[in-house]
């Protein structure tokens, strides 16, 4: 019962999920223009399903051994081909004058998937755990401390990538510092 209430939790609080919701509640944060808000988050989904078809192609035909890309030799394709779109996405938000804090997000989003790459040849970080972890610190850097409660979200997520077995507590201590230190240089670096 635990491990399936574990197993919902990754995949409702999944990096890809974080993704999907987090373009509209920044911008209709930032902006309370719906307008945009909603033609941003159109044009971010159309990219996470790109990359969501990428996926479930992979694993149909198996290149990819599970939907997590669980094996560390397999991510190398799944990276390149996430950093591609989102080198295209970063394009097209420079093309058409996207909103600014779209990009910070999406160039940090870059960035660090770039970084806990590099990261995970010697060791392994929860990109989970990271990724929630990233979501929650920029809403409060970002939008102020009424976005608190988001941070309950991290021991959730921590607790339920290790009940199933998929990373160890001190993966997951790794995914939150790295995400703390990576969303605060970048909201330094972009605050300047």
């Amino acid at each position: 019962m635990n491990k399936t209430i574990a197993k919902v939790i990754s995949t409702v609080l999944s990096p890809l999920v974080i993704l999907a919701l987090l373009p509209f509640l920044i911008l209709y944060e930032s902006s309370a223009n719906l307008g945009t808000s909603l033609f941003w988050e159109a044009v971010s989904l159309v990219f996470l399903g790109i990359f969501s078809v990428f996926v479930m192609t992979g694993v149909y035909f198996g290149y990819f051994s599970d939907l997590d890309i669980s094996k560390r030799k397999q991510r190398i394709a799944l990276m390149s081909f996430g950093l591609m779109l989102t080198a295209i996405y970063l394009l097209i938000l420079y093309l058409l004058n996207g909103p600014r804090i779209l990009f910070i997000v999406t160039f940090g989003f870059m960035l660090g998937l770039w970084t806990a790459e590099i990261i995970n040849q010697k060791f392994k970080l929860s990109i989970h755990v990271a990724a929630i972890t990233g979501f929650a610190s920029f809403l409060i850097l970002a939008h102020g401390p009424q976005y608190l409660a988001v941070y309950f979200l991290v021991p959730l997520v921590a607790w339920a990538r290790i009940k199933t077995k998929n990373h160890t507590l001190s993966q997951v201590i790794i995914g939150v510092s790295f995400a703390l230190l990576l969303t605060l240089v970048i909201y330094i670096i972009f605050k300047m």
